[in-house]
């Protein structure tokens, strides 16, 4: 599971990209071997809303970045969000298909946040 670890950025950003962390290893487990139905859909369905919420509230904190870096933003947010939604398709049976697809995602998203979020959210910028 990736980790958030960018003591440089802005407080607010780094609390809020802990307990986002936090909450991600929690579902992890329900997201990729639970056999119940139910409960993955509803773990899926909590990920999607809170990194939904996320996304909007860093493209608000960020909305006067230059345009070409909020373009990016947006653009991982999109993608990260169409992965969560295949996640949610995926058949209840397909573990397997659910683990794959999830753990590309938290690479996808560690890969957005050491490239993206990280440099955006940094004190320094």
């Amino acid at each position: 599971m990736p980790t958030w670890d960018h003591e440089d950025c802005d407080p607010a950003m780094e609390a809020e990209h802990t307990r986002l962390y936090r909450m991600m290893n929690r579902l992890e487990p329900v997201i990729t071997d639970s056999q119940s139905e139910a409960k993955v859909a509803r773990a899926i369905h909590m990920l999607q809303e809170r990194m939904a919420d996320h996304f909007h509230v860093e493209e608000e904190l960020f909305v006067t970045a230059d345009w070409a870096s909020r373009q990016v933003m947006i653009r991982d947010h999109h993608d990260l969000l169409g992965m969560l939604t295949a996640l949610a398709e995926i058949p209840p049976h397909d573990g397997e298909a659910r683990r794959k697809l999830f753990t590309a995602f938290l690479k996808a998203l560690a890969r957005h946040d050491n490239d993206v979020d990280a440099p955006l959210f940094s004190r320094r910028h």
